[in-house]
């Protein structure tokens, strides 16, 4: 399960909603209790993907800005727990390039559908520790 508080998920729609038509993407940080992913913190960070005809269904996050944010989580005690980005004018669901671009299982990769330039709903998957495909885990708001 992915817990998140109210705030933290009102971060990541409002990223996604400001880079729409484009997908928003960033950092989810927190720990892992008793078995379930508690993200303590978002950090949006800019799509770099180098074809910007491409970014409504694709992004990048650049390695440097991801080192900085895995150095900010180690400086107060926490990690990189997921990654979040937004599907422009899609539903919420784990496509096959998201499957692909999946870097780490165990992470929760929450994607959140904006349509016309308005966030709605958001949902969590976690990739398959054979990288075969993501399986669905709740999301909770605290």
């Amino acid at each position: 399960m992915l817990i998140l508080a109210n705030d933290i998920h009102v971060t990541i729609r409002a990223h996604g909603a400001a880079s729409y038509p484009n997908e928003g993407c960033g950092l989810l940080l927190g720990e892992t209790r008793d078995g379930d992913t508690v993200a303590l913190a978002a950090r949006p960070l800019p799509n770099v993907w180098p074809v910007e005809a491409e970014k409504p269904e694709r992004f990048r996050i650049d390695p440097a800005d991801w080192l900085a944010v895995e150095l900010e989580a180690a400086d107060v005690g926490l990690e990189v727990v997921g990654v979040f980005h937004s599907h422009p004018d899609h539903p919420p669901v784990a496509s096959p390039r998201d499957v692909a671009w999946a870097a780490f299982a165990g992470y929760s990769y929450l994607i959140t559908q904006v349509v016309a330039g308005t966030a709605g709903l958001s949902r969590s998957w976690q990739l398959l520790p054979d990288r075969s495909g993501f399986v669905e885990e709740p999301v909770s708001e605290e």
